[in-house]
């Protein structure tokens, strides 16, 4: 066997001395050896010249590919026998001695073997495992089958066959290049030797890998070590744009089509993979490869149609070659582990830095001699169970537990101001993208902000719609004590202050009513406004400017989410991020600079753009202004009070369902007291600067009366959001001022505020602990309960079913006199579809019409019931007397059946017909859906963490 070793380089003068030195002291030594060098603007020509013979050394332009490389060195050698092999090798590959031995050893034993590859190591780490053959997975990733990092210890030491191996090493039959037409032009770098392999495999040819035989390659082009008129600066665009040609050219032609699919959305996914990592670079490189693929098609049909020429197998003889299918999906069951695993070790470790910290500050003693010689357990499991803020945040559970007694069994929440759960997660997204809703008499009003973050949640819980609003509800207290602990531990570095601060936060939703009456705007901004306010302390500028800007986009996705629960909170954040810079401008001119005050800007000015298309359409398709002042759920007006100043400092706005007042009286105390403490007072003048304007915000409020879709009559307005502040910040007072007081006040002389702080401190800390004991002695007394879904008789609900246009109207008693309606069609209202109930003015007739039967109906309203659709007009208990004898008396209604005591139904004796209104142009909603999507990704990018250099 004539071996002829052809060597190609590429400005490798830093690692060609060490490859020639290998060639040189080969066991077996090449009968020849070419070199081909590509424009190489380093010393490689003169040194391959010095040491080979210039007879011996090709010189080509700068920018030829890899297979033309290899076609000149080939074409150099001249004619020469089928038998004649030619090993490849790169300028930055270094065989071992025994190196091209073992490879002709094995292709002397086994003669049908007509391409052999080596084991590739890592150089210079001499030890790491780079290939043992290669493959490619249906994704177009490069398998080999190896951990990353590996190092070599013969664990992969074992002959087999493979679809390719790596061309730094390969031996390869002079025969074979010339059956199969030599390597692709097309793939000039990276991709060739699998699409080498694949093409010989294809045509009858064995590949076969041989362990034993070791190279040592720098992959130089690949890692960015060398950059080429062909890799460019971007070889991960490269190496992508090679792998799907590969892919495309090379599969089946029945899997071609889905291939096509696949590919083009696995790369989107990849893109998006990059953006949310924080790798736009790489985005922007995957979309270019994806690209470049799919609008040059011409050159995938040439390149099938070489590859019919040349093969003489099935595709299907070569498939078990190729990795198996179920592989991509292990790697990303692999990428969340790996991400677990890092999240988990970084909390361990910070952990451990934060006891050695502590230790440091210790006075160290003598300790038993027993215990001298035992480690220190520091397993999570032991970290929770002497944790004592892991304790009150499990003890806080078992309460809820508790305490939410009534609400646990079977069935939906609802009643109060909280509908029934959708019945799955894709109720919401299809509530969120349709642009006309078939409810009442049709309705083109976007759906609320907050129907896309639940759709979200509901699909982190596998669709289940139902056990997003029990966590939700039942969980509350907990999650938002969490989430006040974290926000307040950041503000105050104190863990007592901090926990009793969360502690009470967390009973906030509880002790107002929001809870029981079924709030559900109220109960998710608890959750969600300690985690937007910790992200808004980044914004100072005692932070480099990268943090700022990550917490200004983080700062925005929280405002955004809670905006979408409580849209009043847009208007407030917006005068709070006002007053922050005209304050902070008056005590530090360095905000005025724009690149200070820019990312507060950004902060509150992305939100209407993440709220898309509500933020927009709600002026021009919705109700109005008006919206911003609903939160998530239902009016509810029949359960609103008139408070009275008391009520709304204590955090009282409503009667039913709230706890006693005197409960937080000792926050209150705690928080004006808060002020008398000189080191804290700036913080804490802060807190209460959001107070007051809570409180503002709260007599606005009170004073607001709307009109509601669904009533007869304007209706007061909830104010849950603005007493959820006022608390919130009352408790970020006092938790501030709180921390680290006993030092304070035993550094001082003796005095008066000595007794002063004690006794504040025992009414404040009772607060909470009274909390929790009322919450877990009463539980909940409100309108929220388990009750079957349906609100009207099954038989009307079954009659809906069968017939889409066909209506319930159903009548309940408001506030006062006023009157609240629905227009069921097919089942009952679920959360989200209350808030594209149709505009005021596209049912002004309907309205209208209620309001006539509930004071003069004639038997011309009874024709317009059944204009609008309606054959049944339901009134649930306790039924309005009033309005149920009008009813009776009016021709053309004949009693149903109701069901349930206290209720009443009619039917409408003409058959009904349908006058809704057309659906409007909905071009511009899926564009704005559109703009949505990008701006939510586009935040989520610039809010992750930054990556390191080099990553």
């Amino acid at each position: 066997m004539t071996v002829t070793a052809l060597l190609v380089s590429h400005d490798g003068a830093r690692w060609l001395p060490a490859v020639l030195d290998a060639l040189e002291k080969q066991d077996s030594k090449p009968d020849r050896v070419v070199a081909v060098d590509t424009g190489s603007g380093d010393a490689c020509l003169d040194l391959l010249r010095e040491r080979l013979g210039a007879d011996n050394v090709v010189s080509a332009p700068a920018d030829t590919s890899y297979p033309e490389a290899v076609r000149r060195g080939t074409d150099h050698l001249g004619p020469g026998a089928d038998t004649d092999w030619v090993w490849l090798l790169h300028d930055d590959s270094a065989p071992a001695p025994d190196a091209l031995w073992h490879l002709l050893a094995v292709a002397e034993e086994q003669p049908s073997v007509s391409v052999l590859g080596p084991k590739l190591r890592e150089w210079p780490s001499l030890r790491r495992l780079l290939e043992v053959g290669v493959t490619m997975s249906g994704t177009g990733r490069r398998e080999t089958g190896l951990e990353r990092g590996e190092y070599d210890q013969g664990q992969h030491d074992r002959q087999r066959d493979v679809l390719a191996v790596n061309t730094a090493g390969m031996l390869v039959q002079r025969r074979v290049l010339t059956a199969v037409n030599g390597f692709d032009r097309r793939l000039p770098v990276f991709g060739s030797d699998l699409d080498f392999g694949w093409r010989a495999a294809r045509a009858g040819f064995r590949t076969r890998v041989v362990p034993e035989a070791v190279v040592f390659h720098v992959e130089a082009a690949r890692r960015g070590l060398r950059r080429t008129p062909l890799t460019t600066v971007r070889p991960h665009r490269a190496e992508r744009a090679a792998a799907l040609y590969t892919l495309l050219v090379n599969c089946s032609l029945l899997a071609l089509p889905f291939q096509v699919v696949r590919l083009f959305l696995g790369s989107l996914l990849r893109a998006l993979g990059f953006l949310l990592v924080r790798a736009p670079r790489e985005a922007y490189d995957e979309m270019r490869a994806l690209l470049g693929t799919y609008v040059r098609p011409h050159r995938i049909l040439s390149g099938r149609a070489a590859r019919r020429r040349t093969a003489t197998v099935p595709a299907k003889d070569v498939r078990h070659l190729l990795a198996p299918p179920w592989l991509p999906y292990r790697h990303g069951l692999d990428f969340v582990a790996d991400i677990a695993t890092a999240v988990a070790l970084s909390a361990g470790e910070a952990s451990t830095s934060r006891r050695a910290r502590r230790a440091e500050t210790l006075e160290t003693g003598p300790v038993d001699s027993e215990a001298q010689n035992l480690p220190e357990d520091t397993g999570l499991l032991t970290r929770l169970l002497t944790s004592p803020t892991a304790g009150v945040f499990a003890l806080l559970t078992v309460l809820a537990l508790v305490g939410m007694r009534g609400l646990l069994g079977g069935g939906l929440l609802s009643g109060g101001a909280l509908l029934p759960a959708a019945d799955a997660a894709a109720d919401w997204w299809r509530l969120h993208g349709e642009a006309w809703h078939e409810v009442g008499v049709g309705s083109s009003v976007p759906a609320a902000p907050y129907v896309l973050p639940l759709a979200l949640g509901a699909m982190l819980l596998l669709g289940k719609a139902w056990l997003l609003v029990d966590v939700l509800f039942l969980l509350v207290v907990p999650l938002a004590a969490f989430g006040g602990y974290r926000f307040l531990r950041a503000l105050t570095g104190a863990r007592a202050s901090a926990l009793w601060g969360g502690v009470a936060y967390g009973l906030v939703p509880v002790l107002m009513g929001a809870v029981a009456q079924g709030r559900l705007g109220t109960v998710a901004a608890a959750l969600v406004l300690p985690w937007c306010a910790r992200a808004a302390l980044f914004l100072g500028l005692e932070h480099t400017p990268d943090r700022r800007w990550r917490a200004a986009w983080r700062t925005a996705l929280a405002l955004a989410l809670l905006t979408a629960f409580a849209p009043f909170a847009w208007p407030v954040a917006v005068l709070l991020a006002l007053l922050a810079v005209l304050l902070g401008a008056r005590q530090d001119p360095a905000w005025r600079a724009r690149e200070t005050w820019a990312p507060v800007a950004v902060a509150v000015g992305a939100v209407p753009l993440l709220l898309l298309p509500w933020s927009v359409m709600t002026f021009t398709h919705g109700h109005g202004l008006r919206t911003w002042l609903w939160e998530a759920g239902l009016p509810a007006p029949e359960l609103l009070d008139a408070p009275g100043v008391w009520d709304l400092l204590v955090g009282r706005p409503v009667e039913t369902g709230s706890a006693p007042g005197w409960i937080s009286l000792g926050i209150v105390l705690a928080a004006v007291v808060a002020l008398a403490r000189p080191d804290t007072r700036r913080t804490v003048v802060r807190a209460w600067l959001v107070l007051l304007l809570a409180l503002a915000a709260l007599v606005v409020l009170a004073l607001v009366t709307v009109e509601t879709p669904g009533f007869v009559g304007e209706q007061p307005v909830w104010l849950g959001l603005p007493v959820l502040l006022v608390q919130a910040a009352a408790i970020t007072a006092a938790a501030v001022a709180g921390s680290g007081i006993s030092t304070q006040l035993s550094g001082s002389s003796f005095g008066w505020r000595q007794p002063l702080g004690l006794a504040v401190a025992v009414v404040a800390l009772l607060a909470p602990v009274t909390g929790l004991f009322w919450w877990a002695a009463t539980g909940l007394d409100g309108p929220l309960d388990r009750r079957p879904v349906g609100t009207v008789p099954a038989y009307m609900t079954d009659a809906g079913s069968a017939d889409p246009d066909q209506g319930v109207l159903v009548v309940r008693s408001g506030t006062g006199d006023s009157l609240q309606y629905v227009l069921l069609r097919g089942h009952s209202v679920r959360i989200g579809e209350d808030s594209v109930a149709p505009a005021a003015e596209d049912q002004a007739s309907l309205t209208e019409l209620v309001g006539n039967l509930a004071t003069a109906p004639q038997p011309e309203d009874v024709e317009r019931l059944s204009a609008h659709g309606i054959e049944f007009v339901y009134l649930p208990p306790p039924a309005d007397l009033t309005l149920a004898g009008n009813l009776d008396t009016v021709s053309g209604l004949t009693t149903a059946s109701a069901v349930r005591p206290g209720a009443r139904a009619w039917q409408v004796e003409a058959d009904p017909t349908t006058t809704a209104l057309p659906a409007p142009d909905g071009a511009l909603h899926p564009w704005l859906v559109l703009v949505q999507a990008g701006a939510l990704v586009t935040a989520g990018v610039f809010a992750a963490p930054t990556r390191k250099a080099g990553r």
